[in-house]
């Protein structure tokens, strides 16, 4: 059915007859905010499932955006983001002590997916908000002296949870089921992420070509970096074009806005369980572009006078432990590239005056990391990207 034919209530009603005869049958669909791409709704099921839910989110894919149809997308997307759950079952990181937050971070369940019409099944997470969310609203200092402890732990978790991730993808991606794997979930992560090219095109014009776009939007602040924006541009081309036996299975939009966190504070003794949703962007590339955007975002957020912010960011750059100079250099030059191409282009600055000083933050990043300016980096708040380089 062509877009403009089709009407929310329709697809509704079409996802619906799609889980009859199946233990996901609903008997009701209620629409979600949120999202661009995808339908999405709270669904109660007809049948508690054998852990007791009575409750699930249901993900249906068009070949179309959700909240923009004229846009096109591929279904492949859909493909991705199910074979994705299903490996990334096993994988999930807990940490902190009686002292600190407690901190649980996982990928949602997948339970059931409908190749032939993109409509997935995934648990509920009820009483969530994004990561960003839960940061902007505490743009003052959160209250106790152990938060920048708690938030750093944080940052360290999620940074721990997606290399566990990027492991367990290259080891089946090399023909390696991981613990709690299959061999058939395995082979299916394989061709859908083989198949994901188009999603790998849109992540490089949104961070590249947007890069070389901003040098219009601000002339007068990067005119005189637009030398090395090419460079760079040339330079991340070469990686995807490199092939897959260079690259890695990352999850492509790795960020505070695609992290779920319990709406609740973050405090001492308190467990946070945390979300990393929406894997449909999956796709081969350099392990950095996760890590660089995570951190682009997070320092983002500082800018816009969130100290939870910084926190996080340093905590993150302490959990991806002991890398070499070249990736460090590598994630230094990806959180660059988000602040300028993205972060810019997000709404929320208070000014254009703050909106010019975040392009010219991120242009500092930027041309710093490709000259591999290590002073610059170590007499400020960014040095810790470099705290783990050994050799």
């Amino acid at each position: 059915m062509a877009p403009s034919e089709d009407i929310p209530g329709d697809i509704a009603n079409r996802v619906q007859t799609s889980l009859n005869g199946t233990p996901y049958a609903v008997s009701s669909l209620k629409p979600l905010a949120g999202g661009l791409s995808n339908f999405t709704y709270h669904a109660a099921l007809l049948r508690a499932l054998e852990d007791g839910s009575t409750d699930v989110l249901v993900k249906h894919g068009e070949a179309y955006m959700a909240k923009f149809p004229e846009n096109p997308i591929t279904t492949d997307r859909c493909d991705v983001e199910a074979a994705c759950l299903k490996e990334l079952a096993t994988v999930e990181v807990c940490s902190g002590e009686s002292s600190t937050a407690k901190v649980t971070i996982r990928a949602p369940r997948c339970y059931h997916y409908d190749f032939s019409t993109k409509t997935q099944v995934q648990e509920y997470l009820p009483h969530v908000v994004t990561l960003k969310t839960h940061c902007m609203r505490n743009l003052q200092t959160p209250a106790g002296e152990n938060a920048q402890r708690d938030y750093r732990l944080l940052g360290k978790s999620l940074a721990e949870y997606i290399q566990r991730a990027h492991v367990l993808m290259a080891r089946a991606m090399g023909d390696q089921a991981g613990e709690g794997s299959n061999a058939h979930d395995a082979a299916t992560l394989r061709q859908a992420i083989t198949s994901n090219s188009e999603m790998q095109k849109l992540v490089h014009t949104i961070n590249y070509d947007w890069l070389m776009d901003r040098v219009k939007q601000f002339p007068e602040i990067l005119s005189d970096a637009k030398g090395i924006f090419v460079q760079v541009k040339e330079q991340a081309l070469g990686e995807i074009q490199g092939g897959s036996g260079s690259l890695s299975v990352i999850n492509g939009d790795f960020g505070p806005h695609n992290v779920l966190i319990s709406d609740a504070p973050v405090e001492s003794g308190c467990e946070n369980r945390l979300f990393v949703v929406d894997w449909e962007n999956a796709q081969f590339g350099v392990e950095g572009m996760d890590h660089g955007y995570m951190l682009g975002e997070l320092y983002s957020i500082w800018l816009k006078g969130a100290d939870v912010g910084l926190w996080m960011f340093q905590g993150y750059a302490e959990g991806l432990g002991p890398m070499s100079e070249d990736k460090a250099w590598r994630i230094a030059l990806q959180t660059g590239v988000y602040i300028v191409s993205l972060s810019t282009a997000i709404p929320g600055w208070s000014s254009s005056a703050q909106l010019e000083d975040v392009a010219r933050k991120g242009r500092d990043i930027i041309v710093n990391a490709w000259n591999k300016e290590r002073a610059w980096f170590d007499g400020g708040e960014l040095a810790c990207l470099f705290g783990n380089v050994t050799g």
